[in-house]
């Protein structure tokens, strides 16, 4: 999966790097994300309302556009 997409604090975050793809479920034909540092990038996220993309760098979490 090339950048997902998820719903954090009732809005859509794109994710450049730092999650995971989860193997699909073979009755399901939704796909998980891991996500790497999960607390740090909800935090992030409330520190840039106006960011749409974040990205996982040298152990933070980057507001990226």
């Amino acid at each position: 999966m090339a950048l997902p997409k998820i719903l954090l604090h009732g809005r859509t975050i794109i994710l450049l790097t730092g999650f995971k793809d989860e193997a699909k479920n073979a009755s399901n034909s939704v796909r998980a994300v891991v996500v790497d540092d999960e607390d740090n990038l909800q935090q992030a996220v409330k520190r840039s309302p106006e960011a749409v993309a974040f990205g996982y760098v040298a152990g933070e979490w980057i507001a990226a556009a």
